[in-house]
């Protein structure tokens, strides 16, 4: 074991040596490279100039493209076509969107948000017998304004103006249900 022991002990001590000799090397090659730096000035202090900084640039969101009544009332058929109904629907007896009305009525906001010049006119149909107390047209006014409403939140700025038909007989099955017709003009 005695043998040994001069090369456990120069295995230890010689990695060591040469890390310190490698540390104090570094070291003052380190300190030799800051020396020779150019010093920097601290930071002033005062205000900075207006100069230093650029005034942002606001940007404004492009103008809508205005249609006429015309286009506007065409639009509006093709979308009531698209969804295969006549007119925003209602569920019987209820102010309560049926089918597609909830699509329809989304989508008639974003055509109509952008008439020029135009009167928006919401026909509500009711139809006889649909309330227990027989006064639809209390019904149909609702539906009108629930959905008149609802247009002017989604920027519709057009004068929108109301009417009330009571129709005769329930519709066939194949309808939705009650619906507003919408007349641009």
């Amino acid at each position: 074991m005695r043998r040994w022991l001069p090369l456990v002990l120069g295995a230890v001590l010689v990695p060591a040596s040469v890390t310190a000799v490698g540390f104090s090397v570094a070291g003052e090659e380190l300190t030799s490279a800051l020396s020779s730096s150019p010093a920097v000035p601290p930071p002033t202090a005062g205000p900075v100039p207006l100069a230093a900084f650029e005034v942002p640039v606001r940007m404004e969101p492009p103008a809508p493209l205005l249609v006429s009544a015309a286009v506007a009332q065409r639009s509006v058929r093709e979308l009531f076509g698209a969804h295969a109904v006549k007119g925003v629907t209602y569920t019987p007896g209820t102010a309560s969107l049926a089918g597609r009305g909830a699509d329809v009525r989304r989508a008639l906001a974003a055509v109509l948000r952008n008439v020029s010049g135009g009167a928006v006119t919401l026909v509500a149909h009711a139809w006889n017998g649909e309330t227990a107390s027989h006064r639809c047209d209390v019904l149909a006014l609702q539906r009108a304004g629930l959905l008149r409403d609802y247009l002017a939140s989604q920027g519709v700025d057009s004068v929108i103006t109301t009417r009330v038909v009571v129709d005769p007989a329930w519709g066939p099955p194949s309808d939705a249900g009650p619906q507003i017709d919408v007349l641009v003009g």
